[in-house]
């Protein structure tokens, strides 16, 4: 079995000094992870691709829930963003799920997906946990990293705070705002917001089902017109003089657990930006996931990817959530640096 998977693998590897299709993408991937083959071998394999067609996230959110480590991920996420305009894949993508729901079906799954999203910010308790913010600079081909904050976030009574602890693991007095470049807030229940809020009358689609993180999940599209929208871009010196701000509208993709029908992932692009506006586009995907909590279960931020483009640079931060824990007055959390 081990020698035919090998030689299923090194097949794959023949074929890829041609032009690969995406299923040659996959056969790769699970035949590297059928060896238990580490994680930084697969992504270097990965990287010799060069693909014949569009490899879209569905591919990436697949095989992550059946092994990819994140290293082989990171190097799909850069296949994914090099073949954005390839053609579609010609032959059906080998990940079996049930046919498309009943309109019936697909609109009791968007009521108490609505339901649930509006409730979120109020259902989570008091609590703090570590933000580390990898910021990086370059273009949809390559990044180079900047710099890496770390940051002890405290939400208290639905609101909340961010203190800067370290920059690139030594100590600061600056604040947030005050560390220049591109930052993001409002992770805990603004997107959700922004999106099922009934003002905000985005019209949904149901695209296709999906597996994250080992999740079946329904996949819809959304877009918020920019005369319902409630987000903001703001472009220049946080707290300075002549900062630029602007309503725009937005559409992309969130991801609903079949299960619990809650949020799992939203991704959202900014569009009918104004054309005299620094900011030329932006990106934002943030993940859910269940953790513990003092015992009990929420829903809470894991990562997000945040990507900015203006008319002098392309910006990308990566940010991780980490120990989350109830906030209390004996409550501590230990940061390098602190």
């Amino acid at each position: 079995m081990r020698s035919a998977l090998a030689l299923a693998a090194a097949g794959v590897l023949f074929a890829a000094t041609a032009d690969t299709p995406v299923n040659g993408v996959i056969a790769l991937v699970r035949a590297q992870i059928a060896e238990k083959r580490a994680d930084g071998q697969t992504a270097k394999e990965v990287h010799k691709l060069k693909l014949s067609e569009r490899l879209d996230d569905q591919v990436i959110e697949e095989l992550e829930s059946e092994g990819a480590g994140p290293k082989t991920v990171e190097e799909l996420i850069g296949l994914r963003d090099h073949t954005r305009e390839l053609p579609a894949p010609s032959a059906a993508l080998p990940f079996p799920h049930d046919g498309r729901p009943s309109m019936d079906d697909q609109r009791e799954m968007l009521r108490l997906a609505r339901q649930s999203a509006l409730a979120y910010a109020n259902s989570l308790p008091d609590f703090m946990c570590t933000e580390v913010v990898h910021r990086y600079l370059g273009d949809h081909n390559s990044w180079d990293l900047k710099d890496t904050l770390q940051l002890k976030l405290t939400y208290f009574e639905h609101k909340e705070d961010y203190k800067l602890l370290t920059i690139n693991g030594r100590a600061t007095q600056k604040g947030y705002e005050d560390a220049g470049g591109s930052i993001s807030e409002g992770e805990f229940g603004s997107m959700m917001l922004q999106v099922f809020e009934m003002r905000a009358a985005a019209q949904f689609r149901w695209d296709h089902w999906t597996t994250l993180r080992k999740r079946v999940a329904h996949v819809l599209s959304f877009r918020v017109t920019p005369e319902h929208s409630t987000y903001r871009l703001a472009f220049g010196w946080i707290g300075g003089k002549g900062r630029d701000s602007v309503i725009v509208g937005q559409h992309g993709f969130v991801y609903i657990d079949k299960e619990t029908n809650q949020v799992l992932r939203i991704w959202a692009e900014a569009d009918s930006i104004p054309w005299d506006f620094p900011v030329r586009e932006t990106t934002t995907m943030l993940d859910y996931d269940f953790t513990d909590i003092s015992g009990h279960r929420f829903l809470v931020p894991l990562k997000a990817d945040v990507r900015l483009a203006s008319d002098q640079s392309r910006t990308r931060n990566v940010l991780e959530f980490e120990a989350y824990q109830k906030f209390g007055a004996d409550a501590t959390i230990s940061f390098d640096g602190k």
